[in-house]
């Protein structure tokens, strides 16, 4: 067994793992990792804005 059989072997798994997993699920998964990347993105910032009202509201806090 040579280093290229090894090689081969590793893009035809890859190859095949594509074809049967990615294209199959097209665009809904981008859509999905989007979105939840949206949600995320305003749960933070609402976390923020709590976090910088209680900030604002307590004189003992270093600064």
């Amino acid at each position: 067994m040579t280093s290229a059989d090894v090689f081969y072997g590793i893009g035809d798994g890859l190859y095949w793992l594509f074809e049967n997993t990615l294209e199959p699920i097209g665009d809904y998964f981008w859509m999905t990792v989007l979105l939840a990347g949206f949600v995320m993105f305003g749960y933070w910032m609402k976390r923020q804005a709590d976090f910088n009202k209680q900030a604002e509201n307590d004189p003992n806090q270093i600064k």
